[in-house]
């Protein structure tokens, strides 16, 4: 195959590494592990030019990644709805293009959450959104490995997760975020107990 010829691989995380070598045990013993290199200050620095400028003060949750079946937004949009339907004022901010937005715009208009969903499209710095962000929330329908959760880790937020692969070997459930098997109940629920229970978030954010 096309992996004999090399004389190493790497994989960014643990998990990714033990399914490529279920498929292609032969290369097991050149396989290694080597994750994401973070410019932890400049992210830092970045984060502390202008954000959001539209005078809005409630809640925030915001996700970074492109407009893609891969990322949910799909369920996002619904659990958005659901949950301005119990009373949360919040806005949900996408930041990312992708070949999904027709459809995506499509839905949220069907839930009418124009003013609450909002696909921002792609920014040149995404860290000033993510630091204003009440809740930081990637809850994704697979992933090798997230460097927008690494991204706000840096940046100390409390963050929401899927259970796939890569997000949870990123994240402890209940120790430094919240991790949820996706579907619309779950994630309303988990986005819900998180905006509820401001102290556990707090102590999430210091883990």
């Amino acid at each position: 195959g096309c992996y004999d010829g090399v004389d190493r691989i790497f994989t960014v995380s643990d998990e990714v590494k033990e399914k490529f070598c279920a498929v292609y045990p032969q290369y097991r013993e050149k396989t290694m592990l080597f994750r994401n290199l973070l410019d932890q200050e400049r992210i830092r620095r970045l984060a502390k030019e202008k954000g959001f400028t539209d005078g809005f003060d409630g809640i925030r949750l915001v996700t970074v990644g492109r407009l893609h079946y891969q990322k949910g937004y799909d369920i996002a949009i619904e659990a958005c709805a659901r949950l301005r339907e119990m009373g949360y004022d919040l806005r949900w901010n996408i930041l990312g293009e992708g070949p999904e937005r027709p459809s995506l715009e499509k839905l949220i208009a069907q839930h009418g959450m124009q003013e609450h969903f909002i696909l921002m499209g792609a920014v040149d710095n995404p860290y000033p959104y993510i630091s204003e962000a009440t809740l930081y929330v990637h809850a994704t329908r697979f992933e090798g490995k997230s460097i927008a959760i690494e991204e706000a880790q840096v940046l100390g937020k409390t963050i929401v997760a899927s259970d796939c692969t890569g997000n949870t070997e990123q994240i402890t459930h209940g120790v430094d975020g919240l991790l949820l098997t996706l579907n619309v109940e779950n994630l309303t629920e988990t986005l819900k107990y998180a905006l509820d229970h401001p102290e556990i978030c707090r102590e999430l954010r210091q883990n």
